[in-house]
């Protein structure tokens, strides 16, 4: 699903309305019947109970009351509590007000602050509270009466559904502005947007439905999402049968850059994700002394045993080997377990710039640039960089709770200034590229608050850069396949505890229940 700040649907509005000449009156009957239907299908029982309709004064109060009407006729008893002076209603809005009185709906106006207790009181049995309050077009805080009125609604402890977005939110930024209301359901209109997924406002979202109405897909066509979701959706297309004459030459042949003396399992986990993501032939380059760790952990992948430190990571006498080998490969995945010793970084500093083939790069292979991030931009092939939020906050100067507040810009402007596609880690991962939308992806969750899961995404996102996928089509696929098997892993066990080798062997289950041929 392809995201829109409300600054575009509102764009889209108005080429339906005014290029294509359907009456926004129209458009507005078309919203309030969908929202009527979704209220029927999701919430039967409640709207036979006491439902309460708050409505502001503009589209979005003009959606609620025409809801009003459609239940009305439907033979449920609705009431309008309006938020403001009848006479300042938008053009739209004032002619469903109108409509009330003629259709039997009760209607009240809450015209102060004297008036929030009784409305409390209202709230509290209430069997269901419809918001159509403030809409997406918030451009701060709510204040005044209307946040004294959402913090009623969230106190009341009523079951929410809200029209378009809860209010208090706003459809131009991805955080709340300020206090909003908690729904339970959420029924947008037209197109997705942005606060309805992030995990900053997504809580207060509830279930999200997106309704049809009736804005020509020509309009939307003409609009640049903000972003897009990585759900199973998006993600079942990738997923394809292989042709019966496939061999592991056709597969993919991916050389993993990880591991060193105490982190062999890095490099086993980087190896065993890649393998399970489908990978024809796995080489792992790895110090001599811990060839025999990662051989015997994994034994369907190949070995590359170098020259090392005495530390025990990979020494600079490794780089000739490694890139020679790249001559036989189709992508590379480096950084898990490599270690921080200073000559095992400006190894890794050196393969990132002269590998001539796709490269997804982790862990210690991105904390070897801490201190010279512009150097990033310097690569001879595609580059996937895979940073956690302190990754990330190291490379550019950050805290890792700055680069969290601020990923929606600062992942797509460090992707331009990288010239490479960013996969920046977390709760809700976002995938940034050159030029494009960011992604969000919706799987995954706390299960995998444990060691070794992003060796594992190294590994898949390097098995899909060796199948021939794009960089930032790699990313997506591997961060939404990556938390779809750790979901499906932790589901099976049924609690916490789980390993990041079973989120790596769930990987196939995933991919053949979405398989097509």
């Amino acid at each position: 699903m392809k995201l829109y700040w409300a600054r575009d649907v509102r764009e889209a509005d108005r080429i339906a309305i005014q290029e294509m000449g359907i009456p926004s009156l129209t458009l507005m009957e078309n919203a309030a019947r969908s929202i009527t239907r979704a209220l029927l299908e999701e919430l039967p029982e409640r709207l036979r109970g006491r439902v309460l309709i708050l409505c502001g004064k503009g589209n979005n109060g003009g959606d609620g009351m025409a809801v009003a009407r459609m239940l009305k006729e439907h033979g449920h008893s609705p009431e309008v509590v309006l938020l403001g002076d009848p006479a300042r209603l938008s053009g739209d809005a004032s002619v469903q007000y109108e409509r009330l009185g003629p259709a039997g709906v009760p209607r009240e106006i809450l015209d102060g602050h004297g008036s929030i207790p009784a409305l409390s009181e209202r709230l509290r049995s209430a069997d269901l509270v419809v918001d159509a309050l403030l809409g997406t077009g918030l451009g701060g805080p709510a204040a005044g009466l209307s946040a004294e009125v959402i913090r009623a609604v969230n106190e009341s402890g009523a079951f929410v559904a809200s029209v378009d977005i809860p209010s208090g939110l706003s459809g131009d930024a991805c955080a709340p502005p300020g206090e909003a209301i908690r729904a339970q359901l959420t029924l947008t209109l037209a197109l997705g947007k942005p606060p309805l997924f992030t995990p900053e406002a997504a809580p207060l979202c509830g279930e999200v439905r997106v309704l049809d109405i009736g804005i020509p897909a020509e309009a939307a066509s003409r609009l640049r999402p903000a972003g897009e979701l990585l759900d199973a959706a998006w993600a079942g297309p990738f997923f394809r049968q292989r042709r019966p004459d496939t061999h592991k030459g056709d597969a993919g042949r991916l050389l993993l850059v990880a591991g060193s003396l105490g982190k062999s399992g890095a490099a086993a986990l980087c190896a065993r994700g890649a393998l399970r993501s489908g990978a024809g032939l796995v080489t792992v380059a790895v110090p001599a002394s811990a060839q025999p760790l990662v051989a015997a952990g994994l034994p369907e992948a190949m070995t590359l045993p170098l020259p090392e430190t005495k530390e025990g990571t990979l020494s600079m006498d490794a780089l000739t080997p490694i890139l020679a080998f790249c001559d036989r490969v189709d992508a590379v995945g480096m950084g898990p377990g490599l270690g921080d010793f200073p000559e095992t970084q400006a190894l890794a500093r050196e393969l990132y710039g002269r590998i001539p083939v796709p490269c997804a790069v982790d862990a210690d292979g991105l904390n070897a640039f801490q201190g010279e991030p512009e150097r990033l931009a310097l690569h001879a092939g595609a580059r996937v960089l895979t940073p956690h939020p302190g990754e990330m906050g190291r490379l550019v100067g950050r805290t890792a709770a700055q680069v969290i507040a601020e990923r929606y810009t600062l992942a797509p402007t460090q992707a331009e200034a990288w010239q490479a596609a960013l996969l920046l880690k977390g709760y809700r991962t976002l995938v940034a590229a050159p030029g494009e939308p960011w992604r969000l992806n919706l799987s995954g969750g706390p299960h995998m608050a444990g060691p070794g899961f992003g060796d594992v995404l190294t590994g898949i996102i390097g098995a899909l850069l060796a199948r021939g996928f794009a960089p930032r089509d790699a990313a997506s696929l591997g961060a939404w396949w990556h938390g779809a098997a750790a979901d499906l892993a932790s589901d099976r066990l049924g609690g916490y505890g789980l390993l990041a080798s079973e989120c790596a062997d769930a990987l196939p289950m995933v991919e053949g229940s979405l398989r097509t041929p």
